[in-house]
């Protein structure tokens, strides 16, 4: 058994075909079969039977995912603090959610190796409603995500303060306002932000406390979208203030809420990595860009 016969396996579970994983891995589909079954007679157990949603794992396979992934882990980060004991500070594999790259934008973000050369920067940009938590757990080294959110194993720090606000379209009756209360909204066809499978909207739940179920006619992943929604359908956005600023949009109005609802962006690193130096120097970079933009 080695490495690389593991992640052959991961790819086959992940996709849950041969094919797909050798068409990712740039293998043949032979090649990867080959592997599977070296494996399967190594280990005397099978990993896979044929399902309905193609290839699942058996209950050995499951159990060998589970290890493979924490195998693959383990060597990453002993190749970084090899890397480190040898006095080279390595590479950051970096996970931005799209609502975070929109207050620190990629290209300040891939300045950072201007000043450290030596320092490899890898950037993955993700939807907000991806399960980040699991991408620091799994691949990256740190992260900068919108929360509030409960993330495990990890070191959190803030780096910007948010709040929600509401958007209208300049024609809107409630443009000539400021400030509104969420009761003001019971009535009104709302769009608001897509969230991960499972996690609750904070302006909804804002919302069920103040005893009504708001209209929700659509959930967005872009600012853009929600703007034309509210300039050609009359909608009312939930968005985010410091995404409103970074996506100006003169046909639109923003409107602050007398019910404070947080929403902040926030540095997220795993603890116990092997990063520290790597970690410490891009965490004072990031605190840094008000001064830098």
């Amino acid at each position: 058994m080695n490495i690389e016969a593991l992640e052959y396996f991961i790819k086959v579970y992940e996709k849950k075909s041969v094919s797909a994983a050798a068409k990712d891995l740039y293998i043949t589909p032979q090649g990867i079969s080959k592997t599977i079954k070296q494996l399967e007679m190594e280990l005397e157990a099978e990993l896979f039977y044929r399902g309905p949603r193609g290839m699942e794992a058996t209950e050995a396979g499951e159990l060998l995912h589970a290890r493979a992934k924490h195998i693959r882990y383990l060597m990453e980060d002993i190749k970084k603090e090899i890397s480190i004991i040898s006095g080279k500070r390595g590479g950051l594999h970096i996970v931005v959610s799209f609502s975070a790259a929109s207050e620190v934008p990629v290209d300040y973000l891939y300045g950072f190796t201007r000043l450290y050369p030596d320092i490899q920067v890898k950037l993955k940009e993700s939807p907000d409603e991806c399960p980040i938590g699991e991408l620091l757990q799994d691949e990256a080294d740190i992260g900068l995500v919108l929360g509030p959110d409960e993330f495990e194993n990890c070191d959190v720090e803030l780096i910007t303060a948010g709040e929600v606000v509401a958007v209208v379209s300049k024609d809107h009756p409630l443009a000539g306002r400021d400030v509104i209360s969420i009761a003001e909204l019971e009535h009104e066809a709302l769009v608001v932000k897509s969230t991960g499978k499972g996690k609750d909207h904070g302006f909804v739940e804002k919302c069920l406390e103040q005893g009504f179920t708001p209209n929700v006619m659509h959930q967005y992943g872009s600012v853009q979208t929600a703007h034309r929604l509210c300039e050609l359908s009359g909608f009312v956005a939930i968005s985010v203030d410091f995404m409103e600023e970074a996506c100006r949009n003169e046909k639109v109005k923003i409107i602050r809420l007398e019910e404070k609802i947080p929403q902040n962006i926030y540095l997220v690193a795993r603890k116990n990595g092997f990063q520290a130096t790597a970690v410490s120097l891009f965490r004072n970079y990031v605190k840094d860009k008000n001064r830098s933009l």
